[in-house]
Order: structure tokens, then C-alpha cells, then sequence
């Protein structure tokens, strides 16, 4: 019948128009997609990285400077994640060097995932909040973290602990490397808490090779 064939030939048309109007939508996705989805790339497994300062020198660990307020960073494991570097002066649960004080703790908030500079280490001396005098507060919403005890949350709305970067020390070089991270997983990978290690190791671009910068931020 002529009108059957026109009806099937209008059929093919609109769809036609439909799948066109599908994909201008999911294109104009692609622009945001990015930052809702972590790519799937990075590492299978943590490396071991000397951190260097800016002309590839070992940080020696005598050097670093106690309790200081300037924001000090590495990316560990990933060259978008950014660790705190922190000699806290007394010993303290896995600290490393020569007085068993140097630790480093994702600078990426366990709340929504603000960075430095919103969340920085407060020293010695700076307002108590929770009974402490030295802590890492996050200026976004209010959490803060004790360094001094595994980066444990003394104040919501975080509800997990800061991921621990473990390090390890050299004596005789007075060198330190990062070699893996502890605790509930990096923000945005994977499910907190899991004991899946590969939960850290993607999202990001891998290092380069066997070194990582240390800097200092403002």
C-alpha cells in the first residue's frame, strides 16, 4: 500500500533524527565525563620512589625542617596525588629518620577531596582544635586530622583517615623513598576501606621514573 510505504519510509527518518539527537548529547558528555569517571590508567602495583628536590638531589632527611608551616609536597602514587611531608620533631607512629619523625599523609581530604592549599598542616602553636595543637585542617568543610597518630579524623566531616604514604629511611645516605600507601584508599579510588591495594593505583598518570619531587607550596 502507498501510505504503508510512506509511513515506513517516515519510520526510517525519525529514527535517523533520533540517533543524530543521541549522539550531539552524549557528545556534549564527553566534556564532563572526565571528571566524573577516574581514567583507567596508572600502575599495577606501588614503586619504590626516591623523593629529590628540583635538580634531582636526594632530600636529605636531617634537612627538612621541623613542624614548619610551609606546605611541602611529593605526588605518591600517582603524578596527580599529592602527599604532605612533615617532620613533626618527636617520634610518632610510623615516622622515619633519624628521630623517627618524618611522615607523609595524602594531601587530598577524605570529605569531598580538596588540595592544598584549602588543606594544610597547622603547627605547634596554632588555635587547639580537638585537644591538639598541631594538626592538618581542611579549610573546605572543617575536617581535621592528627599526624601525630596515623592521620587519624579528630574532626568531622571526614570519616576517614588521611591514607599514610609509608616511607622508608637510609641511614647511611640520609635518603629518603616512598615505597607504598596505608590505610583506607586514596580519595576517589575505589571503595574506602578496601584491603585492594590496586584501589590506589588508578586514576592517574604513572611516574616517569624512580624519583619524585618534593616542592613547597606558596
Amino acid at each position: 500500500m502507498p501510505d504503508e510505504k510512506v509511513d515506513e519510509s517516515r519510520r526510517k527518518f525519525l529514527k535517523i533524527v533520533a540517533i543524530g539527537s543521541a549522539v550531539v548529547t552524549l557528545g556534549g558528555f564527553t566534556l564532563t565525563l572526565p571528571y566524573l569517571i577516574l581514567p583507567k590508567i596508572g600502575l599495577n602495583s606501588f614503586p619504590t620512589l626516591t623523593l629529590v628536590d628540583s635538580n634531582g638531589n636526594p632530600i636529605k632527611a636531617s634537612t627538612i625542617p621541623v613542624n614548619s608551616p610551609t606546605i611541602t609536597l611529593f605526588n605518591y602514587p600517582l603524578l596527580n596525588e599529592p602527599n604532605f611531608l612533615l617532620n613533626l620533631g618527636k617520634q610518632v607512629p610510623g615516622g622515619v629518620g633519624p628521630n623517627n619523625s618524618i611522615v607523609a599523609y595524602s594531601a587530598i581530604c577524605q570529605h569531598l577531596g580538596c588540595v592544598p592549599p584549602s588543606i594544610k598542616f597547622y603547627p605547634p602553636g596554632s588555635p587547639p582544635i580537638g585537644g591538639l595543637t598541631s594538626y592538618i585542617k581542611c579549610n573546605c568543610h572543617g575536617s581535621v586530622f592528627d599526624p601525630a597518630n596515623n592521620g587519624k579524623v579528630v574532626m568531622a566531616p571526614a570519616a576517614y583517615s588521611l591514607p599514610m604514604c609509608i616511607l622508608s629511611y637510609d641511614p647511611t645516605t640520609d635518603t629518603l623513598q616512598a615505597t607504598k600507601m596505608s590505610g583506607p584508599v586514596i580519595f576517589g579510588h575505589g571503595t574506602l576501606g578496601s584491603n585492594n591495594i590496586n584501589d590506589d593505583l588508578t586514576g592517574g598518570s604513572p611516574p616517569t621514573n624512580n624519583n619524585t619531587i618534593v616542592s613547597t607550596l606558596g
